[in-house]
């Protein structure tokens, strides 16, 4: 593992602080752009701004949850309060019914959500590689009846060449998929 350098450090300080990226690489003398590069290529910074992210965070929140008895004692008082003006106690109380009434965020531990998209791709890939080879074993029919036998054909609509491409390139049609494909004749009269 590469051990960070001085300048990393005070950015690591100056981002676990709440500073931006901007402010924090001008702090420690850097540009923006090699604390981002720091971040794609050094794996010891990038868990080490995590963990003080991580910190600051905790660091908040436990001042919050000191916060927290007190503000519902004051909460109390204003809505017992028969002298307190009634637009107060009214908005007060509407706020405590909001926060009472709002159904608490499950977290979601990322592995496990990352791990479904992998089988919800799966998934997905099995189901269209199903269709394609469904597609490809219908086979159509042929009538040997007659000396001029005809193959029935299904028609398909053409696509128009100036068209969005249908493959999902965002290519125009006559530049991806259309370039080898007949020019679409219009109908005669």
């Amino acid at each position: 593992m590469q051990s960070l350098t001085q300048r990393q450090l005070d950015v690591l300080q100056a981002l676990s602080g709440g500073r931006s990226v901007t402010a924090a690489a001008e702090a420690a003398g850097v540009h923006r752009t090699t604390v981002h590069h720091w971040l794609r290529t050094i794996p010891e910074f990038r868990l080490c701004l995590d963990a003080a992210r991580q910190a600051h965070i905790d660091a908040v929140r436990d001042g919050m949850n000191e916060l927290a008895a007190p503000s519902l004692e004051l909460l109390r008082r204003v809505i017992h309060d028969e002298a307190a003006p009634i637009a107060l106690r009214m908005r007060t109380a509407f706020n405590i019914l909001k926060f009472v009434a709002t159904p608490e965020k499950k977290v979601v531990d990322k592995d496990i959500e990352s791990q479904w998209k992998v089988i919800e791709a799966a998934f997905s890939q099995g189901h269209l590689a199903g269709r394609e080879t469904a597609a490809q074993q219908e086979a159509p029919e042929t009538q040997h009846n007659s000396s001029l036998s005809t193959q029935s054909q299904t028609v398909e609509p053409q696509t128009p060449r100036n068209a969005l491409c249908p493959c999902g390139s965002g290519n125009k049609f006559k530049r991806c998929c259309g370039k080898d494909a007949p020019p679409v004749l219009g109908k005669a009269a």
